[in-house]
Parts: C-alpha cells; sequence; structure tokens
C-alpha cells in the first residue's frame, strides 16, 4: 500500500472558490433567508401577517432586482 498523500496542489483553491460565489450569491442568500425568517416570525405572531409580510417582500426584492441590485455590469 502507498502511504496517503495530500492532493492538495492538485485541487483548485477553495477558499478562492468560496470568495467567488460568496461575492455572486451571498448578498442575495442572506437578504432570502432575512426574509424568510421575517415572513415566519410574523406568521407565529398571526397567520395573515405572514402572508402580508411575505408579499411585501417579494415586492421589494422585484423593485429591487428591476432596478439593477442583482447585476453588475
Amino acid at each position: 500500500m502507498e502511504p496517503t498523500e495530500n492532493k492538495s496542489r492538485d485541487r483548485p483553491n477553495i477558499l478562492a472558490m468560496v470568495s467567488r460565489a460568496w461575492e455572486r450569491w451571498g448578498a442575495g442568500i442572506l437578504l432570502s433567508f432575512g426574509a424568510m425568517a421575517l415572513t415566519v416570525g410574523a406568521s407565529l405572531i398571526y397567520p395573515p401577517a405572514g402572508w402580508i409580510t411575505g408579499g411585501v417582500l417579494a415586492i421589494l426584492g422585484g423593485i429591487l432586482s428591476a432596478v439593477g441590485g442583482g447585476e453588475k455590469k
């Protein structure tokens, strides 16, 4: 049997890959999870409030992405 070799030099730089993924998707993921948490919290207090909160956040997200808040040119 051969000893286990460290093949890290054969793999792409993991930190660079994570950094690029975070740069591209991080803000959107955080905003989405924050909107979900807010909606669930409102629905725990009063269920129709959760639907209203979710709708308002979806509309605001649509407006922000139509304005161009999600793309870099």
